[in-house]
């Protein structure tokens, strides 16, 4: 039997099993009172006033990661209690997760806090954010004259094709006896290929959506996607991607994208290109 820190997962041996937490989150829990209420105040400080002050960051700075993280996530929490976050709520979490050190991963950036900013800008008005796109492996993306990136991910692209599954057989006609151990047939074999629609993966690359089009830069050894934004008939979004459907192509385009919030953020973007 593996007993666990009920607190933060990780595994307890003999020496601390007793004590029911592992030796950081003791550290952590057994805080002095005094310390307890200065963070509470500084939470509490920078939900009043919708604002970070430097002193708070600098008292947040003496405290270790695990609980910057928790003071972070609780502030969080209490922002989405009504299922979204404002401007100055944004704000506040990207000047404390820059001023703290934190990582993208450290507070699920890209799933959520990234598209609520996208929300807003539709809902005030304001223009998409506009993104600087470079890719990890060296090539180039090359926009045309005028172009901008609101959204971007790495992304594989899955078409509709015809798969074979196999040969199904049958034979007709009907066979006798003629002498021992052999026998005659009259008729013939008769079978054919199954075959199924499915999504088949064809290219792999950086999934990119701009004022004009929507395209993927592909990796080395794929193809690339280019689809003008006028030429984009219908959109659904899925959990793990986007489904489009191109004039003049009777069979829809599937692209799988690396992170969940993205399909938010394209499906957000491509709605707000439309209704312009």
């Amino acid at each position: 039997m593996k007993w666990k820190c009920p607190h933060c997962g990780n595994g307890l041996n003999e020496d601390n099993v007793m004590g029911g937490v592992c030796p950081s989150c003791k550290k952590l829990f057994s805080r002095p009172v005094m310390l307890q209420d200065e963070i509470e105040e500084v939470e509490n400080g920078i939900i009043l006033l919708k604002d970070v002050k430097e002193g708070w960051i600098s008292f947040l700075k003496t405290l270790d990661k695990k609980e910057i993280l928790a003071v972070f996530f609780r502030l969080y929490n209490k922002f989405i209690d009504n299922k979204e976050l404002d401007e100055k709520e944004i704000k506040i979490l990207e000047i404390l997760k820059t001023s703290l050190n934190l990582t993208n991963e450290d507070v699920n950036y890209f799933d959520d806090i990234l598209p609520y900013l996208y929300v807003n800008a539709v809902r005030t008005g304001k223009k998409l954010p506009v993104l600087s796109v470079k890719r990890e492996d060296g090539g180039q993306i090359v926009l045309k004259k005028g172009e901008e990136t609101y959204c971007a991910d790495n992304a594989v692209l899955k078409e509709m094709k015809s798969v074979s599954l196999g040969y199904k057989g049958g034979s007709t006609g009907f066979s006798f006896r003629i002498a021992k151990g052999v026998n005659y047939r009259i008729g013939g074999h008769r079978g054919h290929v199954v075959k199924e629609d499915r999504f088949v993966e064809t290219s792999r690359g950086i999934l990119l959506l701009t004022n004009k089009r929507l395209f993927m830069s592909p990796y080395p050894g794929n193809k690339p996607l280019n689809i003008p934004l006028n030429k984009i008939l219908s959109h659904n979004c899925f959990d793990n991607g986007i489904e489009v459907y191109k004039e003049g192509r009777e069979k829809g385009y599937f692209l799988s994208l690396g992170k969940s919030g993205s399909v938010e953020i394209f499906g957000i973007c491509l709605g707000h290109l439309f209704n312009q």
